[in-house]
């Protein structure tokens, strides 16, 4: 263990290079355009600590590390010791406590001659540190306390304090501003008077450290003070080291994520409080988590992967301690390791704040006011419509139900009581009375409609309507001649979405991100979630094709003539207030759930606060950086309204002329890919942002030039537009022969699989794609899965497609697929909300990762239903309340 424990920090250090001290911000954007390349760095940085495992270096320091590997062992086994570090005699002394006394004493002797007393002194403190621990087990491990010792209440804690000087001798040196002289005034009132113990020798160079360092005035007063409390052994200084980060197992795999206990940090009262009692107490220190960033570069690591990549340790150090003071007593820490000319130093560190430190602004107050405005016209709309119609409706039809009953007398003229029921005849010849021939004819009496004309604004509540709106949600039921395979499919793409960013988010957050990333791309399995990415495309497909479908019947029923403001306006107005609403829950109340050792530098809206006007012109995907998006996943929202914007260009030409219509369109497929052939080449872009690419590619570019852009993106949108056509002109009744339908499938099925497929051989590193291959992939392969989709839809909407059709035109798939957009907006806020608030990094597997999925696309579909009943559907009814022509069917 101690081997393994020196070695790994010398193996980090002597590979670290000194580079500039900055702060590096958490990225939200990471974890939704390149989750996986951090994957791809991790596993690259793995390689590089492996290579250096097996050096000459690595093995000559091991060797010189047997010496004290044998004393750590010999002395686990030692009972007890008749010689203090001073050479007097002592009393006995639990195992542990003698087995961190020579450990600590042999590592801290270690080539270190500059203090003639420093061995005696390490050895000292392994006696604190041990005899504390042993302490602390005491009472789980051994029985009573014999009542016959004179020693029975002597504890390791007290004779540390028995021996406590007043500290005269730390004043020889001058201190910094003098706040150590003014600590040590306030501690002698507590400790005794005695002679300089090994122990002082170790605390008193702790503490000189710390006053003459750069760290602010308070700090160095808390800081100091806590140095006192592990001395005196007070029970909230050892809960503040027990909460700062020690080095974990599973360091080989690469387990650089140590982040301590971020609760212990914070809780007031500790466990060891309930059998720990010092002779003395000292006043406590407030204290505060942070995460110091240790950034590990090794030779031919990315710059892009240096945060990914950076040893991350948690610590709990006093609340006046700011990120640089934390920064600065880390690197005291660290430096006084004895690992000779090598030294490892943090580069900065994060400090996420507490509930109490993040105040409510005025965009929040303002968001909450929103949504109880909301939440009141939802209450009093949904009211309106149960107590004023459903209940009076109700309650009409058990009476008419009750009025209809058939009689069970009738005179000989046909009535019943004499004026409700008459039958058809006369009284001269009454009609024949028998189950088949009884006809039996209401008079009532002319009832006017019961529904009165509503006002504008019984209008406007019922629009804000739950019941109402949830049943047009939950409603399993479609138009005829709907394209009821586009459910399945939307859904089954959604998931797919959700699936990837579960990935993605939960590796970027992981102890094993190296291990199982390596292990996941090494499966051929892997890539149909490694190439998740072309799921976005199937929607691009699907909004293309709906929108010529569509548009192409309304104007063959309106003869070619269309209201071109309502048909940009509703596509507008269909989108855009949810999308507002939610960035604004993003930017406000997020910021109010996310609290942990994970919780990022930067809140969430900080970006938005900048650049949400670009969202609300649906052109936030021309931004310089993917990292100045506001909620970075909306990428996609933007480019469709584009698309749909230049959608007539290519859909009008078709109705009227279908030669032109069909030659504009090819032409924009064309030009699509192109651009994106030239622009991959220009930039030398990788296949795909995991990797794929050999040397000469550069994936630097990929997100911001490639992959967000509309010119670049809308070929399968170009696709589905064309198959649009086809079914309008077929009317969905194509059957075609059984050969030539087997054909199409195993085309489809393979263009599909070569796309998800094709890339193994070159994610694994054996068949690396050079800058041409890289730019042809990347020109065709996305108008490509769009074709494969494409024919997925015809075949199912001209009855081709068997039990695929049966299956995506699973009724379930209804109410989900109206749901997709709502889950789309929220999910990755569902999925921020939970891997960002854990306390502790989550170990991957593949159970875990099946298991959240399913949870998170469980919990993103409930939020969906909720964020549809109060933003989507109201609107869309409001539509409606606006612009009465839309209520035709």
């Amino acid at each position: 263990m101690a081997a393994t424990l020196i070695a790994v920090l010398v193996i980090c250090v002597t590979t670290l290079s000194k580079t500039e001290s900055k702060t590096t911000e958490f990225s939200y954007v990471d974890h939704v355009f390149h989750p996986l390349e951090l994957i791809e760095d991790k596993i690259q940085f793995q390689n590089e600590f492996t290579a250096l495992l097996q050096s000459q270096e690595f093995w000559d320091f091991t060797e010189q590390i047997n010496i004290k590997r044998s004393v750590l062992r010999k002395a686990a086994l030692t009972k007890n010791s008749t010689a203090s570090a001073n050479g007097t005699e002592s009393k006995p002394t639990p195992a542990v406590g003698n087995g961190l006394f020579n450990f600590i004493g042999s590592l801290f002797g270690n080539g270190n001659t500059s203090s003639p007393n420093i061995s005696l002194a390490a050895a000292q403190l392994g006696q604190i540190i041990g005899g504390g621990i042993s302490q602390l087990l005491a009472p789980l491990l051994s029985g009573p306390t014999p009542t016959n010792s004179s020693h029975q209440n002597d504890t390791v804690t007290v004779d540390i304090i028995k021996t406590t000087p007043s500290v005269p001798h730390l004043s020889s040196k001058p201190s910094n501003g003098g706040f150590l002289q003014s600590i040590e005034n306030i501690v002698s009132n507590f400790l005794p008077k005695s002679n300089v113990t090994p122990s002082e020798e170790i605390f008193g160079g702790i503490r000189d450290a710390i006053s003459e360092s750069n760290t602010s005035d308070t700090c160095k007063q808390d800081a100091i003070m806590v140095a006192y409390g592990l001395q005196t052994q007070q029970p909230w200084a050892l809960k503040m080291f027990d909460a700062s980060a020690k080095i974990p197992t599973d360091l080989l795999n690469f387990d650089i994520v140590w982040s301590g206990s971020y609760d212990e940090c914070y809780k007031e009262d500790a466990v060891a409080g309930l059998f720990l009692h010092p002779s003395v107490y000292l006043p406590a220190v407030k204290p505060r988590y942070c995460t110091v960033q240790v950034q590990l570069p090794f030779p031919g690591l990315p710059k892009s992967a240096l945060t990914s990549s950076s040893l991350q340790i948690g610590t709990c150090l006093p609340k006046s301690c700011s990120t640089q003071d934390t920064t600065i007593l880390a690197n005291l820490l660290l430096k006084s390791l004895p690992l000779g000319n090598i030294s490892l130093s943090a580069s900065f560190a994060t400090c996420p704040p507490t509930p109490d430190e993040v105040p409510y602004e005025t965009k929040d107050i303002a968001m909450i006011v929103l949504m109880s405005v909301l939440g009141f016209i939802i209450v009093a709309g949904t009211a309106y419509e149960i107590i004023a119609i459903e209940i009076p409706k109700f309650v009409n039809s058990r009476k008419e139900t009750h009025n209809d009953t058939f009689p069970t007398t009738v005179d000989k003229n046909g009535t019943t009581n004499g004026n409700i029921y008459t039958l058809k005849g006369s009284a001269e010849s009454p009609p024949a009375f028998n189950d088949k021939t009884v006809n039996i004819q209401m008079s009532k009496e002319k009832k006017g409609d019961t529904r009165e004309k509503k006002n504008i604004i019984t209008r406007i509540l019922l629009a804000f309507s739950v019941y109402s709106n949830g049943k047009k949600i939950l409603s399993t039921s479609q138009p005829k001649g709907t394209l009821s395979a586009v459910n399945g499919i939307r859904f089954l793409s959604m998931s797919w979405v959700i699936l990837g960013h579960t990935l993605g988010t939960g590796i970027g957050v992981s102890r094993n991100a190296a291990k199982y990333g390596q292990e996941f791309l090494q499966r051929a399995s892997s890539q149909a979630i490694a190439n998740a990415l072309v799921s976005v495309d199937t929607f691009f497909v699907l909004s293309g094709l709906l929108t010529t479908y569509l548009l192409l019947k309304e104007m063959k029923k309106s003869k070619g003539r269309i209201n071109w403001f309502l048909f940009y306006f509703h596509r507008y107005w269909r989108l855009t207030p949810m999308y507002m609403l939610v960035i604004g829950l993003y930017t406000t109340l997020l910021n109010h759930v996310i609290f942990g050792p994970l919780r990022p530098s930067v809140s969430p809206g900080t970006k938005c606060d900048e650049y949400w006007w670009m969202n609300l012109l649906y052109i936030n995907n021309f931004v310089d950086k993917p990292e100045d998006l506001c909620l970075a996943w909306s990428w996609y929202l933007n480019n469709d309204m584009q698309f749909y914007v230049l959608s007539p260009l290519m859909i009008v030409p078709l109705f009227f002329k279908e030669l032109i219509g069909v030659i504009i369109s090819v032409a924009f497929l064309l030009a699509v890919t192109i651009a994106s052939g030239v622009i991959s080449f220009v930039y030398k872009m990788p296949p795909t942002p995991v990797g794929g690419g050999d040397a000469s590619t550069d994936p630097s570019h990929y997100f911001a030039l490639y992959y967000m852009r509309p010119y670049c993106r809308m070929g399968p949108y170009v696709c589905g537009v064309l198959t649009g056509y086809i079914l309008y002109k077929t009317k969905n009744k194509c059957r075609i022969n059984i050969y030539l339908n087997f054909f199409g499938w195993a085309i489809a099925t393979s263009c599909a699989c070569a796309v998800l497929y094709g890339l193994y051989g070159a994610l694994k590193g054996d068949d690396l794609l050079n800058v041409e291959e890289s730019a042809v992939y990347n020109a065709l392969h996305r108008s490509v899965w769009g074709a494969a989709v494409c024919w997925v839809i015809f075949a199912c909407a001209t009855g081709n497609g068997g039990f695929i059709n049966t299956i995506l035109s699973w009724k379930v798939f209804v109410p989900l697929s109206r749901l997709s957009y709502a889950a789309y907006l929220i999910h990755l806020i569902i999925i921020y909300a939970y891997f960002l608030s854990r306390r502790m990094p989550i170990y991957m597997t593949d159970l875990e990762l099946v298991y959240l999925f399913l949870s998170n696309l469980v919990v993103s579909y409930g939020a969906a239903f909720v964020v549809s009943l109060l933003f989507e559907s109201p609107f869309m009814a409001l539509e409606k309340v606006i612009f009465p022509s839309r209520n035709r069917k």
